[in-house]
């Protein structure tokens, strides 16, 4: 298995990084937000943005993007399945919303990877914005990058290996 942060996946997810992620919008987007919250008027809300919630699971408090039907038990109904600790449920999980700390500026197809990885994404005007759920890292350390980096074969020693 490939080392993601070795000083070649690095320097590999870096220019990655630079192609991909255009500009930090997180003051411009919880200004925003909050201005839709109190004139409304055609600006994105919280409920546009896809992946915002993720599922708690009420026995070890495992967040999950999605649920896991584990088993129909009827035409309308499923138990659930946490995947942390296996506890089966009658009833869907609540959901609460993820803590998105920064906004990011992304092209369109790094914000369809992201989404379908679970990220909350946005799209709004003539750009697609990335609700950055965790900080204090630099981006290309994010596993999410990582996964995409890895899907891509970019790393080193992959087959579509970028050379830096």
């Amino acid at each position: 298995m490939t080392d993601n942060n070795s000083n070649v996946n690095q320097r590999i997810k870096g220019k990655f990084v630079e192609r991909e992620v255009l500009a930090c919008f997180s003051y411009e987007m919880e200004a925003v937000l909050k201005a839709n919250q109190e004139i409304g008027d055609g600006l994105p809300s919280y409920e546009d943005i896809v992946n915002l919630c993720e599922y708690q699971c009420p026995n070890c408090g495992h967040g999950e993007k999605e649920l896991v039907e584990f088993e129909q038990t009827g035409e309308d109904d499923y138990k659930f399945k946490c995947p942390s600790c296996e506890k089966t449920f009658e009833d869907e999980p609540k959901s609460e919303p993820q803590e998105v700390y920064e906004w990011w500026i992304v092209t369109e197809w790094l914000a369809e990877k992201l989404s379908e990885r679970g990220e909350p994404t946005l799209e709004w005007g003539n750009n697609h914005y990335w609700g950055r759920t965790c900080t204090g890292q630099a981006i290309l350390l994010d596993g999410v990058i990582s996964s995409i980096c890895r899907e891509m074969e970019i790393l080193e020693g992959q087959a579509n290996e970028w050379k830096v």
